[in-house]
């Protein structure tokens, strides 16, 4: 897990670990590792520094990260069929999930293409 996350902060410098609380869907939460901060997303020839936020589960390199567009006051959430209105990405590459070939390196290529 360490080394999937220091990858992945190496290559895109704007995202920090951080250590919070997450809260579930049930109402109960856990302290996680989280990646918190921006992508370049190009778009129709602009690149846009997307916020987001990466949330390891204790389960994780096995199971995938929940991963949320986390806007800015400045911004809305367009709906779609890769994210919700409460910002949760959805990607059939976390769907599919599989560890080791998965891992954070290749969902941030992901969603940078999507």
């Amino acid at each position: 897990t360490m080394r999937d996350v220091t990858s992945v902060i190496n290559q895109y410098k704007d995202l920090k670990p951080v250590i919070d609380t997450y809260v579930f869907n049930d109402g109960n939460n856990r302290e996680l590792l989280s990646l918190t901060g921006t992508v370049p997303v190009n778009f129709k020839g602009t690149v846009y520094n997307i916020p987001i936020c990466l949330w390891l589960l204790d389960t994780y390199p096995y199971n995938p990260p929940i991963c949320f567009v986390k806007p800015t006051s400045a911004m809305m959430i367009k709906t779609g069929k890769h994210v919700d209105a409460n910002g949760k990405i959805y990607l059939p590459y976390l769907h599919e999930w599989k560890h080791p070939e998965s891992d954070l390196f290749g969902l941030i290529q992901v969603m940078i293409v999507v």
